[in-house]
């Protein structure tokens, strides 16, 4: 967590003023930019929001209810006097912080949106919806620099909670209302001057002038809704954090994957340790279903088109578009994926010492492969000219199978003493390398055709790696550490990582295109019973080809 002694400056703010509360924006960032030029947005405000999306998107009336007076006015007090907060170490109440926000717009010497523009936003009002975006986005403009940047931060990260209403019943329009107060007001430099009568007649009006800006942010700004917590990762790859999905879950999320319906529309379905599924559609990121599976225990899951394949305690089982169980193969299964050979996508899943190998066009077991004295954890295909799966076990072992016969080719011990808990197929160019991670905070990047370990790469805040990631040139390893650690493929050195949105282990994540936003973006799964989306923006990423 940043610490908050930037507004300190030299030489202060004026006399008889805090040094955020009650200045302008113009002198709030004047300050900052000493200590910190690259944050275009007040700094508690820029760690409240991370704070709030991680710690409080569940909490029913966030924004609504408020906070603890003495708790709200003591930190303002710490802020104003340039005191160090740690939002996390201090473990400061989201509902309380929310308060302090909405404190901090309510006291601007002027309102965020400028109070000589209140005629000309509640003018807006008689248009229709096309031209009133127009307006809007005309009337954003011609606000200050400072204020247009906050402005675009705070809608974006309202977005953000907002997704989550079915939780925490914030919705666009919920939000616009106990907003609108502290950002439109006309004259007068406070809330508190304005004459009450004609506060109330309009508080109607700007409720929806902010719940406008809060659906319609993307026209508005022109932009996605990125937030300014953009990474930029080597050269050729940035992320934004889009939003976080919350709650619902039982336990721990263990598995995520796509599913198409027959108008190639895609839902992602997740499905927690206890047997819960739930299914979000992948453009909207609106719920459609969730059930219980009944499964026991679920390990991980993978998907060929309309068909979820479930690996379990219980069995590998199959479910439809539908949510409805269409066969199951009993038995305890703990790794699974879907392997193209034999003309059709074949599931190849892990046990007790064999893989079973069924097929996704009959439903049927079709092979079993022993291995004694193994238990199979992970599982992945190597694409492109080889006919190779590659099977990770107990004790850093690796083993290679010809995916058309199902005969071992090679093993592979690694210097890892514990599981490999993940594999992965990276190319880059012309050049391919598989990546196994292991329980034992290290990953090997091994040689497809001579078999030896080009490269061990660990880090000292990394622990158990769940899964790993090939995404343009990159490849992104999920570890029990809550981060997500971007690797360059050539170098083999980190060079970004996402860590501000999980509490708690990553397990696993899958890439998809959104097709109504335009855009790549990555849902991550947490044991922390949340997803986060991200957008994942880079040239090598090019836009599916549509049918």
């Amino acid at each position: 967590m940043s610490k908050n002694t930037l507004y300190s400056g030299n030489g202060g703010p004026p006399s008889g003023r805090g040094k955020l509360f009650g200045l302008s924006l113009v002198e709030v960032m004047t300050l900052q930019k000493k200590t910190h030029p690259n944050k275009s947005i007040p700094l508690f405000m820029l760690e409240g929001f991370k704070y709030i999306i991680k710690h409080g998107l569940g909490i029913e009336g966030i924004f609504r209810i408020a906070g603890t007076k003495d708790k709200v006015k003591q930190l303002q007090m710490q802020l104003d006097k340039g005191e160090e907060i740690d939002f996390v170490q201090t473990k400061v109440d989201p509902v309380d912080l929310a308060d302090l926000m909405k404190i901090y717009f309510r006291e601007l010497p002027d309102c965020l949106l400028q109070s000589e523009q209140y005629d000309h936003f509640i003018g807006i009002l008689a248009l229709d919806r096309l031209a009133q975006i127009q307006k809007l986005r005309e009337l954003v403009g011609n606000l200050k620099p400072e204020n247009k940047e906050v402005l675009h931060e705070l809608v974006s990260f309202l977005g953000k909670v907002a997704i989550n209403s079915n939780l925490n019943k914030m919705t666009c329009e919920n939000l616009g209302l106990v907003w609108g107060p502290n950002l439109l007001w006309k004259g007068g430099k406070a809330v508190s001057t304005v004459d009450m009568m004609e506060l109330m007649a309009g508080a109607g009006k700007i409720k929806l002038i902010v719940t406008l800006l809060i659906e319609e942010q993307e026209h508005i700004f022109n932009t996605s809704p990125t937030s300014c917590i953009t990474n930029t990762i080597g050269q050729d790859i940035k992320v934004s954090f889009l939003y976080k999905i919350v709650g619902g879950y039982k336990k721990t999320i263990q598995g995520i994957s796509i599913l198409e319906d027959s108008d190639q529309n895609k839902y992602i379905w997740t499905a927690d340790s206890s047997g819960l599924v739930k299914i979000t559609n992948s453009s909207t990121y609106a719920p459609e279903k969730e059930f219980d599976t009944n499964l026991g225990r679920i390990h991980t899951m993978t998907s060929v088109r309309d068909h979820a394949w479930i690996a379990s305690s219980q069995s590998v089982s199959v479910w439809d578009r539908s949510g409805t169980l269409v066969k199951e193969f009993p038995g305890l299964y703990a790794s699974i994926t879907a392997v193209y050979s034999h003309g059709e996508c074949r599931i190849w899943a892990g046990t007790d010492q064999k893989i079973s190998i069924f097929s996704s066009s009959s439903l049927e077991l079709v092979q079993e492969i022993e291995i004694p004295a193994q238990f199979i954890v992970s599982i992945t295909e190597i694409f492109g000219d080889s006919n190779q799966v590659w099977v990770g076990g107990l004790n850093g072992s690796i083993y290679i199978f010809d995916k058309t016969t199902g005969a071992e080719i090679k093993k592979i011990s690694t210097p890892a003493r514990r599981n490999i808990t993940c594999l992965t197929f990276h190319k880059y160019m012309d050049k391919g390398n598989v990546w196994a991670g292991s329980e034992d905070k290290q990953i090997f990047v091994i040689d497809p055709i001579d078999y030896t370990i080009i490269k061990t790469i660990s880090d000292g805040e990394m622990l158990l790696i769940n899964s790993l990631k090939s995404i343009s040139n990159t490849v992104w390893s999920c570890s029990r550490d809550h981060t997500i650690r971007i690797w360059d493929s050539k170098s083999f050195q980190l060079i970004g990582q996402l860590e501000d949105y999980h509490t708690d282990a990553v397990t696993d994540a899958v890439l998809i295109y959104n097709s109504r936003k335009l855009r790549w973006e990555l849902w991550s799964a947490s044991y922390d019973k949340s997803l986060c989306i991200w957008g994942v923006y880079s040239d090598y990423l090019v836009a599916p080809p549509t049918f």
